[in-house]
């Protein structure tokens, strides 16, 4: 008796591998995006701590975090992200200009401190702009961290946050618009992809 596979049984080998392929594609997928967005979530929280890391070593604000601001949408663009690499709070791409002796942050960080849907994006093209696209929704300037800070050093931030105007109980608070690149109001706080360093309960009502 001739011993061998039937096309039949061939196709149904071929399915169940088909099936357990795109389980596992699936999975990975979804594992991925938990990650990014644990990322995410970790960077928001790195940076509140790194600046209120800078205050409470000094007891006062470098000028350029002040200045910054309220400043572009409350975005912590490539000035006031060059002070936490010159301080050292928060890991980020930077060099040292030898002409000026400043700082000047680089590579995926040339733009801001961005988070990690926008560093994929800059790994990708090294000549993406702040105005490219990021696979998950919105551009590269969308992606930048948001922050604000303490000036008046009463133990609250004073800011608009997702275009509500509030008062927070911290030295520092930093936010990001989470994947979709689109800020989706603070009434929806916990349940949308927008990504916070505070919580709904230091909001001062």
């Amino acid at each position: 008796m001739k011993k061998g596979f039937t096309l039949v049984e061939m196709l149904v080998v071929i399915g169940i591998i088909a099936v357990l392929a795109a389980a596992a594609i699936g999975g990975f997928a979804g594992a991925t995006k938990k990650a990014q967005i644990a990322r995410g979530r970790e960077l928001v929280s790195n940076v509140a701590t790194a600046l209120s890391t800078i205050y409470q070593e000094s007891g006062r604000w470098p000028q350029s975090l002040v200045d910054a601001n309220g400043g572009d949408e409350y975005r912590l663009g490539k000035v006031a992200g060059a002070v936490l690499a010159r301080k050292g709070v928060l890991s980020l791409s930077c060099q040292k200009n030898r002409e000026t002796g400043a700082y000047e942050l680089t590579g995926v960080d040339k733009f801001g401190v961005v988070d990690p849907w926008a560093q994929q994006t800059m790994r990708k093209d090294a000549n993406a702009g702040i105005g490219t696209k990021v696979a998950s929704g919105g551009t590269v300037g969308d992606h930048i961290i948001r922050f604000a800070i303490d000036v008046e050093g009463e133990g609250l931030v004073k800011a608009t946050v997702c275009g509500q105007s509030i008062t927070v109980r911290a030295q520092a608070i930093a936010w990001s618009c989470g994947p979709d690149g689109k800020f989706d109001g603070l009434d929806k706080m916990g349940r949308s992809d927008d990504i916070f360093s505070f919580r709904e309960g230091q909001i001062v009502k």
